[in-house]
């Protein structure tokens, strides 16, 4: 009797504990809006989630393109100095150029003499539109001069002195260009419009090439005094001309990627030309070109070479320009060298775009750049 007893009390123990446990599961309270938590199976998420990350190969797949049109656009951030070349920020860009041989030291020689186009810079702002297209504010002054035979002295500090006729052109332009959007294309375009001036009679104001000399020829000789001569600027008696400028430009280009997806290349061709009011100004122009960014990953530096030559006919005759550019960087910042040698019948409607004057050949210049993105 005891053992049934205490057997009943045991049975009624337990059944009133699972009463217990699903009352309170009974009485628990239910979210009808709540999320659910379940993966929908027939979701793009879910199946690009899992073909993308299969559990069952247990390693990685290669996606592998031998031309970068084909890459697809979700891809197109792992391709070798995207970012670098056109980050989808706004980037601005500084250059100064000059005929000065930054490169005597290491073997290439150059006897320049600061006559013809002898100095420099530009400033560019650019950014994506909301189409894809690229737009670009271009701010460049270049100095061309010629020495006064006659002039030369010995200045009080032992330095050199020369009188010099000159021309400052300045140019502000607006650039846009589908480059970006044809990537998955053969053909691109590229437009500029803006103003154009020759400015001989003054040497204008800090921003101008002809002030920009002034200051560079200063820092050279403090260096080193006497090292560069300290020019005057004379007025040859011509006003300053103002024009408006007009340019369209076709190009092709095609990109490669390499197997193991370090490296790019791209090789390009453009036919186009500019107009402008100014008398002797306008050209046509043939450009080509190939460029190689290598990257070994996301996180490092990128590496930059482009080598290309571009072509002007005018009324007067053909010029023609060889170039090699070097650059490397990382995240928002890019530093770089260009080294560009013209020949052929320079485009002088600036009047002292001309060959040195002690060799008779063309000088070469020499730029160096620094661009920011800002993200």
């Amino acid at each position: 009797m005891i053992f049934k007893r205490w057997g009943l009390l045991l049975l009624s123990s337990v059944l009133g504990l699972s009463s217990v446990a699903h009352a309170e599961e009974f009485w628990k309270f239910q979210d009808l809006y709540a999320e659910n938590t379940q993966p929908d199976i027939f979701s793009h998420k879910y199946s690009y989630n899992n073909a993308a990350r299969p559990e069952k190969l247990g390693g990685v797949i290669h996606i592998r393109f031998k031309d970068a049109r084909d890459v697809p656009e979700m891809f197109r951030q792992f391709l070798p100095g995207e970012d670098f070349e056109r980050p989808r920020g706004i980037s601005v860009y500084l250059a100064v150029t000059n005929d000065y041989n930054l490169l005597n030291p290491i073997a290439v020689g150059a006897d320049t003499d600061d006559n013809g186009y002898t100095h420099g810079s530009k400033l560019s702002i650019g950014g994506f539109l909301p189409t894809g297209h690229y737009l670009q504010f271009d701010a460049t002054s270049d100095l061309y001069t010629r020495e006064i035979e006659g002039t030369a002295k010995q200045l009080p500090d032992g330095g050199r002195g020369i009188d010099q006729h000159f021309t400052n052109e300045n140019v502000l332009k607006f650039v846009i260009d589908n480059i970006d959007n044809a990537r998955a294309e053969t053909f691109y375009w590229k437009a500029e419009a803006g103003w154009q001036q020759l400015q001989s009679d003054s040497r204008g104001n800090v921003l101008t090439a002809a002030n920009q000399q002034d200051k560079f020829h200063q820092m050279v000789n403090n260096l080193k005094p006497g090292q560069t001569k300290t020019p005057t600027y004379i007025s040859d008696g011509q006003k300053t001309r103002d024009g408006m400028i007009m340019g369209l430009y076709l190009g092709i280009a095609k990109e490669y990627v390499n197997a193991k997806n370090t490296c790019r290349a791209r090789a390009f061709t453009e036919l186009g030309g500019r107009g402008s009011t100014i008398d002797g100004a306008s050209y046509v122009a043939a450009n080509v070109g190939g460029v190689l960014w290598c990257q070994a990953g996301p996180r490092t530096l990128t590496y930059r070479a482009e080598i290309g030559h571009n072509s002007k006919g005018f009324q007067d005759g053909y010029q023609g320009s060889g170039y090699v550019d070097l650059s490397t960087g990382k995240k928002n910042w890019r530093i770089g060298f260009r080294l560009e040698q013209t020949h052929g019948t320079l485009h002088n409607y600036q009047t002292y775009n001309g060959r040195n004057m002690e060799t008779g050949k063309i000088d070469p210049t020499f730029t160096i750049y620094y661009r920011h993105y800002f993200q």
